[in-house]
């Protein structure tokens, strides 16, 4: 019998700005990878990896090349290695399957491993309230406005998308843990009633864990101040926090 091992985990938003915080942080991230690689046989990161990714035909941030590099070591040792776009992921062209051996999602990821079907969604999107982010995630992801920001140069670019997406991600900082879960509990019971056994998203920098008959629904957190993750181990899923619970 093949031995499982996945582990699941979003929103580590890492940023090319470099402050004390931000060090401590991506070293975390680092340091979670290295036990990651020691026991997985899956990884599944659902969505805003990097603070801001868009993906140039020639070009990629230099200051992330630490953490592609580590998880193209990863693939290369045979962990199975997959990424979902969130909204901070603009475009995600060919370059993570391509060049590390990662496979990626515009939207969600569905599979079964040892015999129980999952759901990945990043959440964006699924609360009712969220009408005007559904139809600016049209906008972003829209092909020719793709093409249109490709043609600014990247020096100029990325440091302005990455402007838009700090402040992004501090406002929903701010406002996630004041909203109501109803909105993402009843998406992923709907999920539930289709036959999953567990759903997993983000977005909400929010980690939770609800169950229902057997079924699970795990928001991932972040790893901004939470360093939240889920794992399955062939038999169950566990929403856990790395090095501890933060205080």
């Amino acid at each position: 019998m093949e031995v499982i091992k996945a582990y699941f985990i979003s929103d580590l938003h890492i940023d090319s700005r470099i402050d004390d915080e931000e060090r401590e942080k991506q070293s975390r991230i680092l340091r979670f990878f290295e036990m990651v690689k020691r026991d997985a046989t899956h990884l599944y990161i659902v969505g805003d990896l990097f603070d801001f990714w868009f993906e140039y035909n020639q070009v990629i941030p230099k200051k992330y090349f630490i953490f592609l590099h580590r998880l193209k070591n990863m693939t290369e040792q045979g962990i199975e290695i997959h990424y979902l776009a969130g909204n901070h992921d603009f475009a995600l062209g060919h370059f993570f399957n391509a060049n590390l051996g990662i496979k990626t999602y515009c939207n969600d990821n569905q599979f079964e491993l040892s015999g129980k079907r999952f759901y990945l969604f990043h959440g964006d999107g699924v609360a009712r309230r969220d009408v005007g982010y559904r139809v600016l995630k049209r906008i972003l992801r829209s092909s020719l406005n793709q093409r249109i920001f490709r043609w600014i140069h990247p020096d100029w670019g990325i440091p302005f998308a990455r402007l838009v997406s700090g402040s992004s991600r501090k406002y929903t900082n701010q406002i996630n843990h004041l909203r109501d879960e109803g909105d993402y509990i009843a998406f992923a019971e709907e999920k539930f009633d289709q036959g999953f056994d567990y759903v997993l998203m983000g977005h909400r920098h929010n980690p939770l864990c609800h169950a229902r008959d057997g079924h699970k629904y795990i928001n991932l957190g972040d790893w901004i101040s939470l360093f939240s993750y889920a794992e399955f181990d062939g038999k169950d899923l566990s929403l856990k926090y790395f090095e501890g619970h933060p205080k």
